[in-house]
Order: C-alpha cells, then structure tokens, then sequence
C-alpha cells in the first residue's frame, strides 16, 4: 500500500487573458498550497480493475471521478493492467475552487508511479497530468508556483511569508465552466501585479495587491456568493479574495491570532451552514 496527501490550494493572484482562438483563456495564476489536505490510501488487488472508495457519500467513484480517469490514464501510458483498490479520505470541500479533484488526481498519479515502480520525471507524469485536467499538474510540485497557459506550464516560486489564511466555505459549489461562460470583456485583460513582484511581502502589503479576474462572473453567477462577499469585506481592513472559480473566500494574515479571530468572528456573524476554517501553508 501506499499513503499520499493531496492538499488544498488557494489561488493569490488569478489573471485571464483574452480568448485564444480555440475559445480557451490563457491565465496566469500564484498558487498556494494549504496544509488542508486529502488522504489516498493506493493497493494492489486480486481483480483487474480501479475500484475507488471514499468516505464523502456525494463523491463520485466511478469514471467521472478524477482518480479513477488518473488512474486508468496512467496505465495506459506505462501499459499496465491496473488491478487497483483505492480509499479516498475527503477532507477538502467539494466545488470550492481549492483543487480537492485535482489534487487527488495529481496524488494517484504520484502514488501509483510508486507503487508500480515508474522511474519516470515529474515533468514525463505532468505531461499525463495535464490530459486529465488543467489544473493538476501544478499539484506535482506541492509547492507555491505560478502556473501559465491553461495550467499546465508550472514555475515553482518561493513561498509567501504570511503565517496563516482563513477560508469561508458556503454550502454551495460553483461549476468552472459556468463561471467561464459568464465572463464578459471588461473582466479581464486589465494590467495586473505580477507574482514575480509580490513574492516578498508581509501578509498586511500583499493583501490589498490580490486579485481574481474570475470574482466578477462568479458572483453574476451566484448572488449568494457576491452577498456574501460583500458582508465579509465589510471590515475594510481585511480584504477578502476569491479562491479559483469558487466558491471558497479567503483571507491572509502575518499571524495565526488574527487569523483564527477573525475566522471566529465570522462564523459567529455568518449563517450556520457556512464553514470557517484556518489554515496554514504546505511547507513540504
């Protein structure tokens, strides 16, 4: 058996670019890594097959999930039989823009080039990665990067010098492709702070610089998420950013005192169905 993480990511920076003729936007994004993470537990079994488990009863576990398609990928690629039991802890929330589906994927690919011996580079998986799913080769690397094009170009970059970040999870997910249909010109292709720029600041400088080309339409989206925004960005002295596509918030502080108050503070002024959560930084 193997054991891999699959951790949670919040996007600091996300900037879209205007349509590529193919329809698709490139962006270019600061990821960061999260020590909110998901558990895989990878095996090999008696009977040919992928056969996933999760202890999450609204997960898929058939071939709409990205484990299974991981996992059936991979072995494609390296011509392998699967014959595979897998256990899925689920720990990140579902439909919230942290990457919980990607990141699974990103650590079955890991777990299984273990386990099945591969000795191949993390640039040879990325290139199965990026098949998958935009989003899952920037998971290979677990670390904070500036990812590019569709995703799939990953620069690893030093790690923020904040301490903590407070997440506000609402009980609704938000679909990417829908917040994608809803973007309108004026979103984007702005002149943006680049990542290179804001690597060394403290939490206090670097969070009135963040910024999502996707809050606009995400929130045209769903009114729920733009009201709930605006209540949490009442107190001006703590921006509050959109993670991805949503539906999760996020803020950033230089210390876990402050962070973990003002989480408190707004589960206490927040309906009961919304989640707080702080986190700290994925440090390997």
């Amino acid at each position: 058996m193997v054991v891999v993480t699959a951790p949670a990511k919040v996007n600091f920076t996300l900037q879209i670019e205007r349509p590529r003729p193919d329809g698709f936007h490139d962006l270019v994004s600061w990821v960061v890594p999260l020590d909110l993470s998901d558990e895989l537990r990878v095996s090999l079994a008696d009977a040919p097959g992928v056969r996933l488990r999760s202890d999450h009863a609204d997960l898929p576990t058939d071939e709409r999930n990205l484990v299974v398609r991981a996992a059936r990928r991979l072995a494609a690629a390296a011509g392998v039989e699967p014959a595979l039991d897998i256990s899925l802890r689920k720990r990140v929330p579902i439909g919230a823009g942290l990457g919980g589906g990607s990141s699974d994927a990103a650590a079955t690919l890991t777990a299984l080039a273990q386990l099945w011996r591969l000795d191949w580079s993390r640039e040879r998986l990325a290139s199965i990665a990026a098949e998958i799913g935009s989003d899952v080769p920037l998971f290979l690397w677990n670390s904070s990067c500036v990812i590019r094009g569709r995703g799939e170009r990953v620069e690893p970059v030093a790690a923020p010098k904040i301490v903590r970040i407070a997440l506000v999870i609402p009980p609704f997910g938000m679909l990417t492709a829908a917040v994608y249909a809803a973007l309108r010109p004026e979103d984007y292709g702005q002149p943006r702070p680049q990542p290179a720029d804001l690597l060394d600041l403290s939490a206090r400088e670097l969070a009135p610089r963040l910024f999502n080309d996707l809050e606009p339409p995400a929130f045209r989206v769903d009114p729920r998420l733009a009201d709930l925004h605006r209540r949490l960005s009442q107190d001006a002295r703590v921006p509050v950013r959109l993670s991805g596509s949503g539906s999760s918030l996020f803020a950033i502080f230089d210390d876990a005192i402050a962070a973990d108050a003002w989480r408190a503070e707004c589960q206490r002024r927040l309906d009961g169905d919304v989640r707080t959560l702080s986190c700290g930084l994925r440090t390997t």
